[in-house]
């Protein structure tokens, strides 16, 4: 039950095929540069594999017919590939994209963006989910992206092997049935005894993941201090123990064969993502189309994802650029998105539009925003510092210790706050 968004690969083979998984530094879209901002007429976004769809690109083209507009399409480490050419300050893109995961970290980097507050960004900050927008909000108040879609979390399930096992399988009846952690377990356990090898839980750490989030803090606060050893953190710990004891997880490595092989055949009927998981679950088993639906998971839901337009400080023209960004990034270019990638729309008009808001034959004709949107509104901002991942990763790593070896849930605790900590101080956070 990862959440672990194969970005490179998922969606991107869904919607380009084979050719999704070579592509490194290639170009799509009307001619122009493919190393930087190029001449005065040619403006270059910056993407990931998944990229945008040439309806979008065609909308571009369209609307903006003095332009001649790029999306280059970078493979391997995007993060990187930015702070590269950030540092440089030469081949810089017209407009960038910045995953989710990253944006903390380029949050304590403004002086390598333009404050689209200056741009213009302030008339269309109502269009988009506020939580989402702040994510993206420096201290200082500048505002260094728009929201290119969000994450919010739900609980994607097999109803032909919930029924065979007598359990509840319409979506509002399961949804009803699995409020709490404890009664969500409960079913596992039924659906085990029902079907030996069936599972729930793809692994624990998936559930920390999860859990941790729906208490609205993270492992590092605003203030720049340590909070991995608090409570929020050390029940989402027990939690996660509580599953592997009640026996309903399946104890599998995200993003692996024998992973993909158990959802294909059934054996792990269950996952939590968000809506973009629905390309993974394509990918995995394309076979199972039409026997999956989707409802609210354990709990509410947490954001996993979601990403963010930027334009780089030096762009030749940045107010050419902010409009190109805004037209991409409107509601109706949002839902285009949307069909393509499986991304759910930041701009919270699209929600309606028929684009999101129409049946999904994956999910055997299920209107899927309706669960998407409605967990949207119930997200808690989750503060993230540029060093959360680093100190989160020995919680991580002890949890699979105590799947994978039997190691005592209560040493592997003490091990990975201490080695989170050492963490922490070695990166400057403030440790009690």
């Amino acid at each position: 039950m990862d959440i672990s968004r194969r970005s490179l690969l998922g969606a991107s083979a869904l919607a380009l095929g084979p050719l999704a998984l070579t592509l490194t530094g290639c170009s799509t879209g009307s001619s122009g540069s493919s190393s930087g901002g190029g001449g005065s007429n040619d403006f270059t976004l910056w993407t990931w594999p998944e990229g945008y769809s040439e309806d979008t690109l065609k909308a571009v083209k369209e609307k903006f017919p003095d332009i001649n507009f790029r999306q280059n399409i970078i493979g391997g480490d995007f993060k990187q590939k930015l702070t590269t050419t950030f540092s440089s300050g030469s081949g810089l893109p017209d407009i960038t994209g910045v995953k989710g995961e990253d944006i903390a970290f380029f949050r304590s980097k403004t002086e390598y963006f333009e404050d689209l507050n200056e741009l213009g960004a302030k008339d269309i900050k109502g269009d988009y989910l506020g939580w989402k927008w702040e994510q993206a909000t420096a201290k200082d108040g500048k505002q260094l992206g728009v929201p290119i879609d969000i994450g919010p979390t739900a609980l994607f399930y097999r109803i032909d092997v919930f029924e065979e096992a007598g359990l509840p399988f319409e979506p509002a009846e399961l949804e009803a049935a699995i409020r709490t952690w404890d009664e969500f377990f409960e079913i596992g356990k039924e659906l085990i005894a029902k079907k030996p090898g069936t599972y729930l839980i793809r692994n624990i750490s998936g559930v920390f993941s999860t859990s941790y989030r729906q208490s609205g803090k993270g492992f590092i606060d605003e203030s720049g201090l340590f909070i991995g050893d608090q409570d929020h953190v050390r029940q989402a710990w027990d939690l996660s123990v509580k599953a592997h004891k009640a026996g309903v997880n399946a104890a599998l490595d995200s993003n692996t064969t024998d992973s993909a092989a158990a959802v294909n055949e059934g054996r792990l009927p269950a996952d939590f993502g968000a809506s973009w998981h629905l390309a993974d679950m394509k990918v995995d088993a394309p076979e199972t189309a039409g026997k999956w639906r989707v409802c609210k998971h354990p709990g509410e839901a947490v954001n996993q994802g979601g990403s963010f337009l930027t334009i780089p400080k030096g762009a030749k023209d940045p107010k050419k650029s902010f409009e190109i960004l805004s037209f991409i990034l409107n509601a109706k270019n949002q839902a285009v998105e949307y069909t393509f990638s499986g991304n759910f729309p930041a701009a919270t008009e699209a929600h309606s539009m028929p684009e999101v808001d129409g049946e999904v034959e994956f999910l055997g004709g299920q209107k899927a925003a309706e669960v998407f949107s409605a967990a949207a509104e119930t997200v808690r901002p989750l503060y993230e510092d540029p060093n959360s991942e680093a100190v989160i990763a020995p919680f991580t790593a002890e949890l699979e210790q105590v799947e994978a070896s039997g190691k005592d849930p209560e040493k592997a605790w003490d091990d990975a706050v201490t080695a989170s900590k050492r963490i922490a101080e070695q990166s400057g956070i403030k440790v009690n």
